[in-house]
């Protein structure tokens, strides 16, 4: 009787297995186990996160994480909304919105991963080198790291 129970379990392991994420089924059917991964999605979630820093508005912003993210900087690591938003909170005012100047050098995104290069020209400082990597899922950022080249004027 355990060998036949043991052979249900392995059968029904093998049979429900999730599908691949490189190979979703097509429309219509269930999405495979896992994270929702879709590089439409990740351009999204990263359009959506520089449109709030553009308007620096740390609400908007804090719709793209989840009490599950993080975000690592020089500065330190910050897990969760509470965290994430505080750090936002101070960084922010640094960057006033009519007095700096932002352009992004390179963005590239890649199934849930998104690469920014961009420099920025504020009213003290200077960053002639900033990056930031995103790794979305399900829509949210899941896991953020930033670094910048600051340069007091």
């Amino acid at each position: 009787m355990k060998v036949l129970t043991y052979l249900l379990v392995v059968f029904g392991l093998l049979f429900s297995a999730c599908e691949s994420d490189d190979f979703p089924p097509p429309g219509g059917e269930d999405p495979p186990c896992g994270p929702l991964i879709d590089v439409e999605i990740t351009a999204q979630v990263l359009e959506h996160h520089l449109t709030g820093f553009a308007l620096r508005d740390v609400a908007k912003i804090m719709v793209d994480y989840t009490e599950s993210s993080i975000l690592i900087t020089p500065d330190g690591t910050f897990k969760g909304r509470d965290q994430i938003q505080i750090y936002y909170e101070k960084l922010l005012p640094a960057f006033p919105a009519d007095e700096t100047l932002f352009e992004i050098d390179v963005q590239k995104v890649e199934k849930e991963v998104a690469y920014i290069i961009w420099n920025a020209e504020t009213p003290t400082f200077t960053v002639p080198l900033g990056t930031d990597t995103f790794v979305v899922e399900d829509g949210k950022i899941m896991r953020q790291t930033f670094v910048a080249q600051i340069m007091p004027k």
